[in-house]
């Protein structure tokens, strides 16, 4: 994360909860085990769809692992020195969903052929 946040050029704060129960708890993530029990996650990782391979490739995972994480957007709030979670929406809400989708496939031409996400060092690849 930290080679990452430079590459960016990211100055705010943040914390990994890598080696932690906090996604666990939150549902943030999936255990190995749990995954195996949800049938629609093992569908993908025997048939994954195009975009998935390249989704596999492009985060340096393998899906086995990629898709036991839940994309979601978390909000806390602190007062007095207490820290409250406040508010939690996970995938598939359309909220998490990239709005680039969204927004391109509403224009008058429809979406680029190639719809991949750059970062700002990427751009023009």
């Amino acid at each position: 994360l930290a080679a990452y946040k430079r590459r960016m050029g990211w100055q705010f704060p943040y914390v990994s909860t890598y080696g932690s129960d906090f996604p666990f708890d939150l549902g943030l993530a999936l255990t190995e085990q749990q995954a195996r029990e949800i049938p629609q996650i093992v569908e993908l990782i025997e048939n994954p769809p195009e975009f998935l391979q390249h989704w596999s490739r492009d985060i340096g995972a393998e899906l086995k692992d990629g898709l036991r994480e839940n994309p979601s957007w978390i909000a806390f709030a602190r007062e007095n020195g207490t820290v409250y979670h406040t508010y939690t929406v996970s995938a598939p809400d359309p909220f998490v969903a990239p709005y680039f989708s969204f927004l391109a496939e509403r224009t008058p031409k429809g979406p680029p052929s190639e719809t991949w996400p750059r970062r700002k060092d990427e751009y023009g690849q």
